[in-house]
């Protein structure tokens, strides 16, 4: 087992084959895309292998001061940038509490290991083997050898309740850290057998809101269309510009060029991506681009010209969940794991949701009794937002699935 190390060499068929099971975006094709979108995010690798290729890849990235605000430690404890950015879904938190983070010497958290992936909002292991140890084998490596380097904070602000991701919260916080609640991500079982099945199970008021949203979507006269694989190509910029103005609509900030370049180094590598687009009068209007990997379809960037389109046009609805789900229904997958993002809408479209944790550990251990406060109030100020009951059970907040939630911004 190795820490601190560079991403391994994988191209999208070997992933397929080896890391069968692993989220897209913890592996290393959309890893590697990162990477060349964001160099001034240095690579910090955690790496257990065993024989006959059995691999587990924690991965990390070293961020220097001001990274952009979801990669920004700070803003995990309340603190906003002068730039007003926030992370998907942002509170008002006091005011205070930024003074309070800008007061410290920046040293107290910078550099800064980010865990998971930047650009796929995912702390996550992608792994082909398991022991009851592995994950926390992995902190334990990863944490010291973090720390002996000169890093000062360790933030993994994406760990989503899938099986055994519970084993990596407990050893991040078996190494000083501590937890809060972050949001939920949210998706939908194909188990009704068809697209007319799935809108037939669901309760009316659920099912009377998706043709709702039809009948508005098909009111505007957009015309949608899905392109696959290398025909996405000739509208990368436009998908990255209209991903960046649904973003910055919902107060967060992105770089076109971030999404353009790695959704060009993805058709490079033969990822299988897929993109559902919008046009009016023959201009694109909307998108989402969404990965296939196995019996899952992932939403990913989706973007909307709010101006054109108008507040309550349904092609939100139209483009991002009725179209990847039909075609999951039609290809016979499993599930269509939509991410985080407007969590509410979602749910009241027959999604179900898992939540997210967020951790952080910090090299100064003086200050770990505090950021562990500021932590508490940030988690507990979303699961207002967010409206999550509480309900703890041994110390930790049994995972619910909330009637409703904050409209905030979309997928990725």
């Amino acid at each position: 087992m190795t820490t601190g190390q560079p991403l391994p060499q994988m191209g999208w068929a070997q992933e397929l084959d080896a890391l069968t099971d692993a989220w897209p975006y913890v592996s290393p094709p959309f890893l590697a895309a990162n990477e060349q979108a964001m160099p001034e995010a240095k690579p910090w690798h955690t790496i257990a292998t065993r024989a006959r290729g059995e691999l587990a890849l924690l991965p990390g990235y070293v961020l220097t001061a001001d990274p952009a605000v979801d990669h920004d430690p700070r803003t995990y404890l309340g603190w906003q940038p002068p730039t007003g950015d926030t992370v998907c879904c942002g509170v008002d938190v006091a005011a205070t509490v930024t003074a309070e983070i800008d007061a410290l010497d920046p040293q107290a958290f910078f550099p800064a290991l980010l865990l998971g992936s930047p650009l796929g909002y995912r702390t996550e292991v992608a792994y082909n083997f398991w022991t009851p140890t592995l994950f926390a084998a992995m902190v334990d490596k990863l944490v010291p050898a973090a720390f002996a380097a000169g890093i000062r904070s360790i933030v993994a602000p994406w760990i989503c309740a899938r099986a055994g991701n519970d084993s990596l919260v407990a050893a991040l916080e078996r190494t000083g850290g501590h937890a809060t609640f972050w949001g939920f991500e949210d998706y939908v079982r194909l188990d009704a057998g068809s697209w007319d099945g799935h809108l037939t199970n669901l309760p009316a008021k659920k099912r009377q809101r998706i043709t709702g949203d039809a009948r508005r979507a098909a009111a505007t006269g957009i015309r949608i269309q899905r392109v696959d694989g290398e025909a996405i190509r000739p509208y990368a910029a436009r998908i990255a510009e209209l991903t960046c103005l649904n973003r910055e609509k919902n107060g967060a900030g992105e770089r076109p060029e971030h999404i353009a370049t790695m959704l060009t180094v993805l058709l490079d590598a033969g990822v299988d991506l897929r993109a559902y687009l919008g046009s009016l009068d023959g201009d694109v209007v909307a998108s989402c681009v969404v990965f296939r990997k196995g019996h899952h379809l992932l939403p990913k960037w989706a973007g909307f010209d709010y101006q054109r389109l108008g507040e309550r046009s349904g092609i939100y609805f139209a483009l991002v969940l009725n179209a990847p789900v039909r075609d999951a229904y039609a290809e016979g997958l499993r599930t269509v794991e939509f991410g985080a993002g407007a969590h509410e809408a979602k749910t009241l479209r027959g999604c179900q949701s898992r939540e997210i944790t967020t951790v952080m550990v910090l090299a100064d251990q003086a200050l770990r009794p505090r950021v562990a406060e500021l932590l508490d109030a940030f988690g507990a100020a979303r699961r207002v937002a967010f409206n999550a009951p509480v309900a703890p059970v041994g110390g930790r907040a049994l995972i619910t699935l909330p009637a409703g939630g904050s409209a905030c911004c979309s997928n990725g």
